[in-house]
């Protein structure tokens, strides 16, 4: 050990041994990454959420003002939907909050609890799109015919639409003569091609895309035995839904299940096709709100701000004040050697 003289040497600093160094605090690449990871998450997250609530509250605005959205639509479903815009954007200040205040743990709490359920739903609707979606697929290979279980619930859900559109458009079907269907005329009435019309104006784009993918093409003279076998077994079949007493095609084609069952693959194709984008969008939040959670849970239980640092000169000056005294002047450029 040096002795108590040296110590008191204007250069004793210069022979400390190599453990006197300065504890410099610093964190490792690891935690610097999921520190950078995790706020990257929260900001891009509470861009995301008030991009969402926006269009949310967007969404429920234009069911109350849009004719038809307004007859789909109840005044009360609008409602919700803006007051769970407003709330997602309300949050959304949270994540603001947590980015800006990164000491503050309470805005980050709030925000990881309210990240936790959005991974919790999304999860859940999540899987019930998936099983949705095989359901109506095997719901058409069996041209929803017995339907059961998963495949009825999807069958209920196609129903419910068919209903709700037939109704709002007042829809009725015509042949190539222009003729629809009466309790009067039912003789020389299956002429197709067939044509559904609306007296309401505001479905006509809704005819006219059922006319043009499916209708006017089914029951032609190529293949009208399949096409209309197809059509009276989806049409005679109640296990989900009851059949009208109907003798003739143009008869049953002025139903709801009728023009369904004249369209079923179209029906079921056009819905699958959002079930197909909704389930992996779906899948794809539900992964990125679990990321978002498990940062704010770090941000908010291990990580640690770094202390601060000591710069070099002032450790330089450590021994001459332990002992009272001045350091001498330093040169401008000069640099203080270390063992």
């Amino acid at each position: 050990p040096p002795s108590p003289l040296l110590s008191l040497h204007p250069l004793a600093f210069l022979s400390s041994p190599p453990s006197a160094a300065p504890p410099l605090a610093h964190m490792g690449c690891c935690a610097d990454l999921f520190r950078c990871s995790s706020l990257s998450l929260l900001l891009i997250s509470a861009l995301f959420y008030t991009l969402l609530g926006a269009g949310i509250v967007t969404l429920g605005v234009l069911a109350l003002t849009l004719p038809w959205a307004k007859i789909i639509v109840p005044d009360w479903y609008a409602g919700v939907t803006i007051g769970v815009g407003a709330l997602i954007l309300f949050v959304a200040l949270f994540g603001y909050l947590a980015f800006c205040r990164k000491k503050n743990k309470c805005s980050i709490s709030i925000y990881m609890l309210f990240c936790l359920l959005l991974c919790c739903t999304t999860v859940a609707s999540t899987v019930v799109l998936f099983r949705y979606s095989d359901a109506l697929h095997l719901a058409k290979e069996s041209k929803f015919v017995n339907v059961t279980d998963w495949q009825r619930e999807a069958s209920e859900s196609l129903k419910e639409g068919v209903e709700e559109i037939w109704e709002e458009c007042g829809a009725s079907v015509y042949n190539t003569d222009s003729v629809t269907y009466t309790d009067e005329f039912q003789v020389d009435a299956d002429k197709p091609p067939y044509e559904l019309r609306c007296t309401n104006s505001d479905f006509d784009d809704v005819a006219e895309s059922i006319n043009d993918q499916c209708l006017e093409a089914a029951f032609n003279d190529e293949n009208f035995d399949e096409d209309n076998t197809d059509f009276l077994e989806c049409y005679t079949s109640s296990s989900w839904w009851a059949p009208e007493a109907r003798s003739s095609t143009l008869g049953k084609l002025n139903t709801p299940k009728g023009v369904f069952c004249a369209c079923y693959e179209e029906f079921a194709d056009f819905v699958d096709a959002y079930f197909f984008v909704g389930k992996w969008v779906s899948f794809g939040f539900a992964v990125f709100f679990g990321l978002t959670f498990l940062g704010c849970c770090y941000l908010c239980c291990c990580s640690k701000p770094a202390p601060a640092r000591t710069s070099q000169q002032e450790y330089a000056q450590q021994p001459y004040a332990q002992h009272g005294q001045q350091p001498p002047p330093q040169q401008k450029g000069a640099t203080i050697l270390r063992p």
